[in-house]
Protein backbone atom coordinates (compact mmCIF):
# COMPACT_ATOMS: atom_id res chain seq x y z
CA UNK A 1 0.00 0.00 0.00
CA UNK A 2 1.18 3.54 -0.72
CA UNK A 3 2.57 5.61 2.12
CA UNK A 4 0.87 8.78 3.40
CA UNK A 5 2.04 12.09 1.94
CA UNK A 6 3.13 14.76 4.44
CA UNK A 7 5.53 17.08 2.57
CA UNK A 8 4.03 20.54 2.06
CA UNK A 9 4.59 23.46 -0.26
CA UNK A 10 2.85 26.82 -0.73
CA UNK A 11 2.52 26.18 -4.48
CA UNK A 12 2.13 22.67 -5.85
CA UNK A 13 4.51 21.74 -8.69
CA UNK A 14 2.58 20.49 -11.72
CA UNK A 15 3.64 18.19 -14.57
CA UNK A 16 4.01 19.75 -17.99
CA UNK A 17 1.68 19.01 -20.89
CA UNK A 18 4.53 17.17 -22.59
CA UNK A 19 5.08 14.98 -19.52
CA UNK A 20 1.39 14.16 -19.36
CA UNK A 21 1.25 13.38 -23.08
CA UNK A 22 4.27 11.09 -22.74
CA UNK A 23 2.66 9.30 -19.80
CA UNK A 24 -0.45 8.61 -21.87
CA UNK A 25 1.52 7.01 -24.71
CA UNK A 26 2.38 3.34 -25.00
CA UNK A 27 1.39 0.49 -22.70
CA UNK A 28 -0.15 1.49 -19.38
CA UNK A 29 1.28 -0.84 -16.76
CA UNK A 30 1.30 -0.82 -12.98
CA UNK A 31 5.10 -0.60 -13.11
CA UNK A 32 4.95 2.55 -15.25
CA UNK A 33 2.29 3.97 -12.95
CA UNK A 34 4.42 3.35 -9.85
CA UNK A 35 7.32 5.30 -11.39
CA UNK A 36 5.06 8.26 -12.21
CA UNK A 37 3.44 8.13 -8.78
CA UNK A 38 6.79 8.42 -7.02
CA UNK A 39 8.50 10.85 -9.41
CA UNK A 40 5.89 13.55 -9.97
CA UNK A 41 6.11 16.15 -7.20
CA UNK A 42 2.40 16.95 -7.38
CA UNK A 43 1.72 13.42 -6.11
CA UNK A 44 4.26 13.57 -3.28
CA UNK A 45 3.47 17.03 -1.89
CA UNK A 46 0.51 18.92 -0.45
CA UNK A 47 -0.28 22.57 -1.08
CA UNK A 48 -0.96 24.50 2.13
CA UNK A 49 -1.98 28.12 2.67
CA UNK A 50 -2.77 29.13 6.26
CA UNK A 51 -5.68 31.47 7.10
CA UNK A 52 -5.34 34.69 9.03
CA UNK A 53 -5.00 34.03 12.78
CA UNK A 54 -8.38 33.48 14.41
CA UNK A 55 -9.62 32.03 17.69
CA UNK A 56 -11.53 28.77 17.36
CA UNK A 57 -15.05 29.03 18.81
CA UNK A 58 -16.66 26.35 20.95
CA UNK A 59 -18.96 25.29 18.09
CA UNK A 60 -18.20 25.35 14.36
CA UNK A 61 -20.20 24.57 11.25
CA UNK A 62 -18.60 21.74 9.30
CA UNK A 63 -19.54 21.22 5.66
CA UNK A 64 -18.83 18.30 3.36
CA UNK A 65 -19.34 18.80 -0.36
CA UNK A 66 -18.41 16.96 -3.53
CA UNK A 67 -18.36 20.11 -5.69
CA UNK A 68 -17.98 18.21 -8.99
CA UNK A 69 -14.84 19.96 -10.26
CA UNK A 70 -15.97 23.29 -8.69
CA UNK A 71 -16.72 24.72 -12.13
CA UNK A 72 -18.42 27.82 -10.67
CA UNK A 73 -16.17 29.09 -7.89
CA UNK A 74 -18.00 32.31 -7.01
CA UNK A 75 -21.41 30.66 -6.96
CA UNK A 76 -20.10 27.72 -4.91
CA UNK A 77 -18.60 30.17 -2.42
CA UNK A 78 -21.99 31.88 -2.09
CA UNK A 79 -23.69 28.58 -1.19
CA UNK A 80 -21.00 27.81 1.37
CA UNK A 81 -21.34 31.31 2.79
CA UNK A 82 -25.09 30.79 3.11
CA UNK A 83 -24.48 27.52 4.97
CA UNK A 84 -22.29 29.30 7.53
CA UNK A 85 -19.44 26.84 6.99
CA UNK A 86 -16.29 27.38 9.08
CA UNK A 87 -14.54 24.20 7.89
CA UNK A 88 -15.17 22.67 4.46
CA UNK A 89 -14.32 19.06 3.60
CA UNK A 90 -14.23 19.42 -0.18
CA UNK A 91 -13.90 16.69 -2.79
CA UNK A 92 -13.55 16.72 -6.60
CA UNK A 93 -11.53 19.96 -6.79
CA UNK A 94 -9.73 20.85 -10.04
CA UNK A 95 -6.44 22.61 -10.67
CA UNK A 96 -5.73 23.64 -14.25
CA UNK A 97 -8.48 21.64 -15.97
CA UNK A 98 -10.17 22.95 -19.11
CA UNK A 99 -13.58 21.78 -17.88
CA UNK A 100 -13.34 24.16 -14.89
CA UNK A 101 -11.83 27.09 -16.76
CA UNK A 102 -8.21 26.19 -15.87
CA UNK A 103 -8.81 27.60 -12.38
CA UNK A 104 -7.07 26.57 -9.18
CA UNK A 105 -10.48 25.99 -7.68
CA UNK A 106 -9.37 25.29 -4.09
CA UNK A 107 -7.18 28.40 -3.88
CA UNK A 108 -9.85 30.62 -5.42
CA UNK A 109 -12.67 29.17 -3.31
CA UNK A 110 -10.63 29.62 -0.13
CA UNK A 111 -9.82 33.22 -1.07
CA UNK A 112 -13.49 33.97 -1.71
CA UNK A 113 -14.37 32.59 1.73
CA UNK A 114 -11.43 34.13 3.61
CA UNK A 115 -10.10 30.69 4.53
CA UNK A 116 -6.84 28.78 4.43
CA UNK A 117 -6.59 25.35 2.84
CA UNK A 118 -4.69 22.16 2.23
CA UNK A 119 -5.06 20.53 -1.19
CA UNK A 120 -3.84 17.09 -2.24
CA UNK A 121 -3.93 15.41 -5.65
CA UNK A 122 -6.10 12.35 -6.12
CA UNK A 123 -5.52 12.09 -9.87
CA UNK A 124 -3.44 13.63 -12.61
CA UNK A 125 -5.94 13.63 -15.47
CA UNK A 126 -4.57 12.52 -18.84
CA UNK A 127 -7.75 13.53 -20.64
CA UNK A 128 -10.40 16.22 -20.36
CA UNK A 129 -12.86 14.25 -18.19
CA UNK A 130 -15.98 12.18 -18.63
CA UNK A 131 -17.72 11.84 -22.03
CA UNK A 132 -19.88 14.95 -21.49
CA UNK A 133 -16.85 17.07 -20.53
CA UNK A 134 -14.80 15.59 -23.37
CA UNK A 135 -17.52 16.53 -25.86
CA UNK A 136 -17.11 20.15 -24.75
CA UNK A 137 -13.34 20.38 -24.22
CA UNK A 138 -11.72 17.65 -26.34
CA UNK A 139 -9.69 20.25 -28.26
CA UNK A 140 -8.70 22.33 -25.20
CA UNK A 141 -5.57 21.05 -23.40
CA UNK A 142 -5.47 21.13 -19.62
CA UNK A 143 -2.98 23.63 -18.23
CA UNK A 144 -2.07 21.33 -15.32
CA UNK A 145 -4.53 18.43 -15.22
CA UNK A 146 -4.86 17.97 -11.45
CA UNK A 147 -7.89 16.77 -9.51
CA UNK A 148 -8.12 16.14 -5.77
CA UNK A 149 -9.54 16.79 -2.33
CA UNK A 150 -9.11 19.69 0.09
CA UNK A 151 -9.85 21.00 3.55
CA UNK A 152 -10.70 24.71 3.78
CA UNK A 153 -10.67 26.33 7.21
CA UNK A 154 -10.98 29.65 9.01
CA UNK A 155 -8.54 28.27 11.60
CA UNK A 156 -4.93 27.03 11.39
CA UNK A 157 -4.31 23.66 9.77
CA UNK A 158 -1.78 21.41 11.49
CA UNK A 159 -0.29 17.96 10.86
CA UNK A 160 -1.67 17.69 7.34
CA UNK A 161 -1.47 14.36 5.53
CA UNK A 162 -2.79 12.63 2.43
CA UNK A 163 -4.04 9.14 3.32
CA UNK A 164 -4.06 6.74 0.32
CA UNK A 165 -7.04 4.36 0.22
CA UNK A 166 -5.65 2.07 -2.48
CA UNK A 167 -2.46 1.32 -4.38
CA UNK A 168 -3.53 3.46 -7.32
CA UNK A 169 -3.24 2.60 -10.99
CA UNK A 170 -6.76 1.29 -11.55
CA UNK A 171 -7.64 4.31 -13.70
CA UNK A 172 -4.28 4.13 -15.54
CA UNK A 173 -4.18 0.49 -16.60
CA UNK A 174 -7.89 0.32 -17.45
CA UNK A 175 -11.12 2.31 -17.73
CA UNK A 176 -13.35 1.42 -14.76
CA UNK A 177 -16.29 3.34 -16.23
CA UNK A 178 -15.53 2.28 -19.82
CA UNK A 179 -15.71 5.93 -20.79
CA UNK A 180 -12.14 6.70 -21.83
CA UNK A 181 -11.00 8.43 -18.64
CA UNK A 182 -7.30 7.76 -17.89
CA UNK A 183 -5.65 9.01 -14.71
CA UNK A 184 -2.51 8.69 -12.61
CA UNK A 185 -3.08 8.31 -8.89
CA UNK A 186 -5.66 6.69 -6.62
CA UNK A 187 -8.44 7.34 -4.16
CA UNK A 188 -7.42 9.15 -1.01
CA UNK A 189 -8.46 11.13 2.06
CA UNK A 190 -7.13 14.58 2.96
CA UNK A 191 -6.51 15.03 6.72
CA UNK A 192 -5.54 17.88 9.04
CA UNK A 193 -5.86 18.81 12.68
CA UNK A 194 -7.71 21.97 13.67
CA UNK A 195 -7.81 22.91 17.33
CA UNK A 196 -6.73 19.42 18.36
CA UNK A 197 -9.50 17.72 16.36
CA UNK A 198 -8.68 15.64 13.29
CA UNK A 199 -10.70 16.52 10.18
CA UNK A 200 -10.77 14.26 7.13
CA UNK A 201 -12.16 14.90 3.63
CA UNK A 202 -12.63 11.63 1.77
CA UNK A 203 -13.75 10.41 -1.65
CA UNK A 204 -14.31 6.67 -2.09
CA UNK A 205 -13.91 4.83 -5.38
CA UNK A 206 -17.03 5.34 -7.50
CA UNK A 207 -16.75 1.89 -9.09
CA UNK A 208 -16.38 -0.12 -5.88
CA UNK A 209 -19.03 -2.35 -4.34
CA UNK A 210 -20.16 -2.43 -0.71
CA UNK A 211 -17.28 -4.70 0.30
CA UNK A 212 -14.81 -2.44 -1.48
CA UNK A 213 -16.19 0.55 0.41
CA UNK A 214 -15.80 -1.36 3.68
CA UNK A 215 -12.18 -2.11 2.77
CA UNK A 216 -11.52 1.58 2.04
CA UNK A 217 -13.11 2.49 5.37
CA UNK A 218 -10.91 0.13 7.34
CA UNK A 219 -7.84 1.35 5.48
CA UNK A 220 -8.72 4.99 6.21
CA UNK A 221 -9.47 4.35 9.88
CA UNK A 222 -6.19 2.45 10.31
CA UNK A 223 -4.28 5.35 8.78
CA UNK A 224 -6.10 7.92 10.91
CA UNK A 225 -5.18 5.97 14.04
CA UNK A 226 -1.56 5.59 12.92
CA UNK A 227 -1.22 9.31 12.09
CA UNK A 228 -3.41 10.92 14.77
CA UNK A 229 -4.37 8.32 17.36
CA UNK A 230 -7.92 7.64 18.54
CA UNK A 231 -8.82 11.19 19.58
CA UNK A 232 -11.62 13.49 18.46
CA UNK A 233 -12.24 13.26 14.74
CA UNK A 234 -14.67 14.46 12.07
CA UNK A 235 -14.82 12.64 8.72
CA UNK A 236 -16.84 13.90 5.79
CA UNK A 237 -17.17 13.32 2.10
CA UNK A 238 -18.53 11.27 -0.77
CA UNK A 239 -18.57 7.61 0.24
CA UNK A 240 -20.37 6.52 -2.96
CA UNK A 241 -22.73 4.41 -0.83
CA UNK A 242 -24.78 3.31 -3.84
CA UNK A 243 -25.97 0.12 -2.13
CA UNK A 244 -28.86 1.92 -0.46
CA UNK A 245 -30.55 2.43 -3.84
CA UNK A 246 -31.04 -1.29 -4.47
CA UNK A 247 -33.53 -1.95 -1.64
CA UNK A 248 -34.97 1.56 -2.24
CA UNK A 249 -34.40 2.63 1.36
CA UNK A 250 -35.69 5.99 2.56
CA UNK A 251 -33.31 8.49 4.12
CA UNK A 252 -34.68 7.78 7.59
CA UNK A 253 -34.25 4.02 7.09
CA UNK A 254 -30.70 4.52 5.90
CA UNK A 255 -29.76 6.55 8.98
CA UNK A 256 -31.36 4.06 11.35
CA UNK A 257 -29.72 0.86 10.12
CA UNK A 258 -27.18 1.20 7.28
CA UNK A 259 -24.73 -1.60 8.16
CA UNK A 260 -26.63 -4.58 6.66
CA UNK A 261 -26.51 -2.89 3.25
CA UNK A 262 -23.23 -0.97 3.61
CA UNK A 263 -20.85 -2.82 5.97
CA UNK A 264 -18.52 0.19 6.09
CA UNK A 265 -20.83 1.57 8.79
CA UNK A 266 -19.95 -1.35 11.07
CA UNK A 267 -16.30 -0.36 10.73
CA UNK A 268 -17.12 3.26 11.60
CA UNK A 269 -19.15 2.16 14.62
CA UNK A 270 -16.42 -0.20 15.84
CA UNK A 271 -13.97 2.73 15.69
CA UNK A 272 -16.23 4.89 17.84
CA UNK A 273 -17.82 7.04 15.14
CA UNK A 274 -21.46 8.14 15.06
CA UNK A 275 -23.47 9.48 12.13
CA UNK A 276 -27.10 9.74 13.22
CA UNK A 277 -26.77 13.21 14.76
CA UNK A 278 -24.51 14.52 11.98
CA UNK A 279 -26.65 13.76 8.92
CA UNK A 280 -30.12 14.83 7.78
CA UNK A 281 -32.28 12.05 6.30
CA UNK A 282 -32.63 13.47 2.77
CA UNK A 283 -30.88 12.20 -0.35
CA UNK A 284 -27.71 14.00 -1.45
CA UNK A 285 -27.52 13.64 -5.25
CA UNK A 286 -29.17 15.66 -8.00
CA UNK A 287 -29.54 15.24 -11.75
CA UNK A 288 -26.80 16.85 -13.83
CA UNK A 289 -27.73 18.86 -16.94
CA UNK A 290 -26.83 17.34 -20.28
CA UNK A 291 -26.73 13.81 -18.88
CA UNK A 292 -29.34 11.08 -18.45
CA UNK A 293 -31.35 11.49 -15.26
CA UNK A 294 -30.94 8.43 -13.05
CA UNK A 295 -33.39 7.59 -10.32
CA UNK A 296 -33.67 6.87 -7.49
CA UNK A 297 -31.61 9.70 -6.09
CA UNK A 298 -28.96 8.47 -3.67
CA UNK A 299 -27.51 9.19 -0.25
CA UNK A 300 -23.77 9.19 -0.96
CA UNK A 301 -22.46 12.03 1.24
CA UNK A 302 -21.81 11.69 4.98
CA UNK A 303 -20.40 13.24 8.13
CA UNK A 304 -19.05 11.07 10.96
CA UNK A 305 -17.96 12.26 14.41
CA UNK A 306 -15.98 10.79 17.28
CA UNK A 307 -15.20 12.51 20.56
CA UNK A 308 -17.19 15.62 19.60
CA UNK A 309 -20.93 16.34 19.58
CA UNK A 310 -22.79 16.97 16.31
CA UNK A 311 -26.21 18.58 15.95
CA UNK A 312 -28.50 20.43 13.54
CA UNK A 313 -27.58 18.55 10.34
CA UNK A 314 -28.72 20.19 7.11
CA UNK A 315 -28.69 19.66 3.35
CA UNK A 316 -28.26 22.66 1.04
CA UNK A 317 -29.23 22.38 -2.65
CA UNK A 318 -26.28 22.56 -5.04
CA UNK A 319 -27.72 25.44 -7.03
CA UNK A 320 -26.88 29.15 -6.94
CA UNK A 321 -29.34 31.95 -6.23
CA UNK A 322 -30.06 32.24 -9.98
CA UNK A 323 -31.00 28.58 -10.07
CA UNK A 324 -27.88 27.42 -11.94
CA UNK A 325 -26.59 23.92 -11.32
CA UNK A 326 -23.34 23.63 -9.32
CA UNK A 327 -22.83 19.93 -8.56
CA UNK A 328 -24.43 16.50 -8.77
CA UNK A 329 -24.01 16.33 -4.97
CA UNK A 330 -25.77 18.51 -2.43
CA UNK A 331 -23.85 20.32 0.32
CA UNK A 332 -24.25 18.79 3.79
CA UNK A 333 -23.46 20.47 7.11
CA UNK A 334 -23.63 19.92 10.86
CA UNK A 335 -22.84 21.92 13.95
CA UNK A 336 -19.88 20.39 15.79
CA UNK A 337 -19.08 21.29 19.41
CA UNK A 338 -15.32 21.16 19.81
Amino acid sequence: MRDPVRETTPTLPTPSQDARKEAALGPRSLEKHAVLLSNWDCLTHLEVQQPSPSDIPATVTVAAWNIERCKRVAESAAVLRQSGADIVLATEMDLGMARSGQHHTTRELAAALGMGYVFGVEFVELGTGDPYETSLFADVPNDHGLHGNAILSRYPLENVALLPLDEGGTWFTGTPKNDGQFRIGGRMAMAAQIGGVTFVAVHYESESDAQGRADQTRRMLDLIEAEYGQGPCVIGGDLNTAGFANPRMSGAEILANPAPVEPSFSAFQDAGFAWQSANAPGMTTRAAPGRPVRYPLKKLDWLFVRGVAASDPAIFPAVCDRGDYLSDHELITAQVAL
